[in-house]
């Protein structure tokens, strides 16, 4: 039997929190992922799935707490964006912002794309009848 690799458990808590997949993880201290598997289960007493899990879910709630804590001290994008998140909070419509007589400046403006290619066609038709 082979030496027995040494593993910075520190370093793979860390690892798998920041999102690293298992296989980098495994690369990183030059093992294979049975082994990461076996040793995970041995110190852990735990399948690597469970604990990657339990470790990338507090991952996640450091990066959330980390934003909240901004946002408290008055980081406006990260306010904004938990508001947005977990209040439902969002722009306006872009329906809402409309003209009250939006209907009326759009029949407006129709009727100037007529009225000019009109113009045009007339223009065209009389330049024809000289030539």
């Amino acid at each position: 039997m082979g030496i027995k690799k040494e593993i910075n458990w520190d370093l793979v808590e860390l690892y798998v929190k920041s999102g690293c997949k298992q296989i980098n993880i495994c690369k990183a201290f030059h093992i294979d992922e049975e082994t990461l598997r076996s040793r995970v289960q041995e110190k852990y007493g735990m399948t690597w799935s469970a604990f990657s899990a339990s470790l990338l879910s507090e991952g996640d709630m450091l990066i959330e707490a980390q934003q909240f804590q901004k946002a408290i001290k008055g980081y406006w994008p990260a306010l904004h964006w938990l508001g947005k998140v977990r209040l439902g909070q969002r722009e306006p419509e872009l329906l809402n912002q409309l003209a009250a007589n939006q209907t009326h400046i759009d029949q407006t403006h129709r009727i100037m794309e007529l009225e000019h290619e009109l113009v045009e066609l007339k223009a065209n038709a009389n330049k024809s009848e000289t030539e």
